[in-house]
C-alpha cells in the first residue's frame, strides 16, 4: 500500500479504471474520513451516514470505467456523495408522502364514498394476507419497516442482521406482495402496486 501512497489521486483513478483494487483501497483510505462528515452534515444520523458513505464508494467502483477521464478526483467524489445523499433524502421524503397519502385515503371518510372506502379496506386486507404468506424473516422485516416505521439500521440491530440484508429482505417482501396483488386482479390493485413500487426500500 505504501507504493500506492506516492501516486496522485488522478493516477489512482486511472488505476481504479483498470480494476486495480489496491488503488481503490488507497482512494478509500484518502477520502473515507472526508466523505463521511460531508454526508453526516446533510443526514444528521451516524448509522445512515456510514451506510451512504459505503454506498458512495461502491458506486465509484461499479462506475470505475469512467474514472480515467476524470481531471479532478476530489470534486468528482464529492459530487457523487452530494447526489447520492440528496437522492436518499428525496426517497425518504417521497416515502413519507406516499405513506401519509395512503393513511389519509384509508381514514378520510368525508372524501371517499362507501364503495371506495370498502375497496381500499379490501386492498389493505389483501396486503395483510400477502404479508402472512411471506417467509418468516421477510415478514419480520416488512412488519418492522412498514407497520412499525423503523429504519433499516434499527431493524438490523433488532434482528441482528446487516443493513444490506435487511434491505434485501424488504425488497423481496415488496416484490412478493406486488405479485400477490397482481394475481388477485382487483379494481384498485393497480394503485396499490404503484404505491408499493414508489415506496423507498
Amino acid at each position: 500500500m505504501a507504493l500506492y501512497s506516492t501516486h496522485t489521486d488522478q493516477e489512482l483513478f486511472c488505476m481504479v479504471a483498470q480494476a486495480d483494487e489496491a488503488a481503490f483501497s488507497e482512494i478509500f483510505r484518502r477520502y473515507d474520513k472526508r466523505i463521511y462528515p460531508f454526508v453526516l452534515k446533510m443526514i444528521k444520523t451516524n448509522a445512515v451516514a456510514e451506510e451512504l458513505t459505503q454506498e458512495i464508494f461502491i458506486k465509484l467502483w461499479f462506475n470505475r470505467q469512467k474514472l480515467n477521464v476524470v481531471n479532478n478526483p476530489s470534486s468528482y467524489l464529492f459530487t457523487i456523495a452530494a447526489n447520492h445523499t440528496l437522492d436518499h433524502i428525496r426517497q425518504k421524503l417521497n416515502e413519507r408522502k406516499m405513506l401519509n397519502s395512503l393513511s389519509d385515503i384509508l381514514t378520510n371518510n368525508s372524501s371517499n364514498n362507501a364503495e371506495e372506502s370498502m375497496l381500499f379496506r379490501d386492498c389493505e386486507a389483501l396486503v395483510q394476507q400477502a404479508v402472512l404468506g411471506l417467509p418468516a424473516q421477510q415478514k419480520k422485516v416488512y412488519t418492522l419497516s412498514r407497520q412499525q416505521g423503523l429504519i433499516n439500521e434499527e431493524i438490523a440491530r433488532q434482528l441482528n442482521l446487516s443493513p444490506n440484508t435487511v434491505r434485501n429482505h424488504l425488497s423481496e417482501a415488496l416484490r412478493s406482495i406486488r405479485a400477490f396483488l397482481e394475481q388477485k386482479g382487483q379494481v384498485i390493485i393497480s394503485f396499490m402496486v404503484f404505491l408499493l413500487s414508489s415506496i423507498g426500500k
